[in-house]
């Protein structure tokens, strides 16, 4: 069984790593990718590669990109969040994928999952930055699980 208190205290013991990300973040919304990522190094020392941009998040995912994405449903005047999803799929069928969306709309969050996000989370509940956490190392002990 995966403890998630256990695995974010190794993961605070550890020395951080100052080169490399561990996190792909995808959202226009600059206020919320910098509030998930400090979040998340405060708790974790999870380091982020932030994108804006979803068509630029597009253009440079590459196959054998193996860290988590957190990636926004709903972009303004930009691909939206399935459509994505759906590209990466294409490009690396094994990338995990936790959607973020600002509405909770229980279509979209089960469209997602159909297509291959492990998890569906609304950004307005009280709860969302320690539901991304337990999601992510939940994710990050699996892939350990499935080198070993």
């Amino acid at each position: 069984m995966i403890n998630v208190f256990e695995t974010q205290q190794k993961l605070l013991e550890q020395e951080p790593d100052t080169e490399r990300t561990q996190l792909i973040l995808v959202d226009d919304d600059s206020w919320f990718r910098e509030l998930v990522s400090e979040y998340l190094y405060e708790q974790c020392r999870l380091r982020t590669e932030q994108y804006a941009s979803s068509s630029k998040f597009i253009q440079e995912y590459k196959e054998g990109d193996n860290r988590i994405i957190l990636l926004d449903y709903d972009f303004i005047n930009d691909v939206n969040g399935l459509t994505v999803l759906k590209h990466i799929r294409q490009v690396n069928r094994f990338a995990s994928v936790i959607m973020l969306s600002g509405q909770d709309n229980l279509e979209a969050a089960i469209e997602t999952l159909r297509h291959g996000a492990a998890d569906y989370f609304v950004k307005t509940n009280k709860t969302v930055f320690a539901n991304v956490l337990s999601s992510i190392i939940k994710l990050m002990e699996l892939g350990r699980i499935a080198e070993n």
